[in-house]
């Protein structure tokens, strides 16, 4: 009888004293003063205040259908930028090295300011090689979301030479 007479108190005590939390709460912020001058039931105007229109942040696992990776813009600026270094060039095993890192780093900037590629990350890839009459195959090939994620590539060539550039874009989850 004892036991369950203490079990009865012990049981009481602990729910006046999470009865008794939110009070204290209250209470300290009260006692504290001015910054709860003017509100309600002790509680922060900005607990009580809701913005008529203001909507959760959303998290968005898919672009929207105008927000996917441009490729008609990405296209347009490999072939200029390959255009414009390449165009009157003969190749030159010394200097190829320096002709991919300067398209690779144009076209990587020209992307990366571009506004319409907003959440999406980009790798840009170049392989330049001197036109000698022989085939030549390049192939690349990554796992990926293929609802999101895309790649592009243009080839650029001339008599001496021939570049192929290579953009992939993986969206931004």
């Amino acid at each position: 009888m004892a036991d369950k007479q203490s079990t009865e108190e012990a049981t009481k005590s602990v729910q006046t004293q999470a009865v008794l939390k939110p009070a204290e709460k209250q209470s300290k912020k009260s006692a504290s003063g001015s910054l709860n001058s003017g509100s309600v039931d002790g509680l922060d105007q900005h607990e009580n205040s809701v913005k008529p229109g203001a909507q959760p942040t959303a998290y968005s696992m898919r672009p929207a259908f105008g927000e996917m990776f441009p490729l008609p813009t990405i296209k347009n600026i490999m072939n200029n930028v390959m255009a414009d270094k390449l165009k009157d060039k003969t190749y030159d095993k010394d200097i190829a090295r320096k002709w991919t890192s300067e398209i690779a780093d144009e076209v990587n900037q020209q992307i990366a300011s571009s506004s319409k590629v907003k959440r999406y990350k980009h790798v840009v890839q170049v392989m330049l090689g001197q036109e000698l009459g022989a085939g030549a195959t390049y192939n690349s090939r990554c796992c990926w979301d293929c609802d999101c994620d895309t790649s592009v590539s243009e080839v650029f060539s001339n008599t001496s030479l021939f570049c192929v550039c290579t953009v992939f874009g993986t969206y931004q989850y």
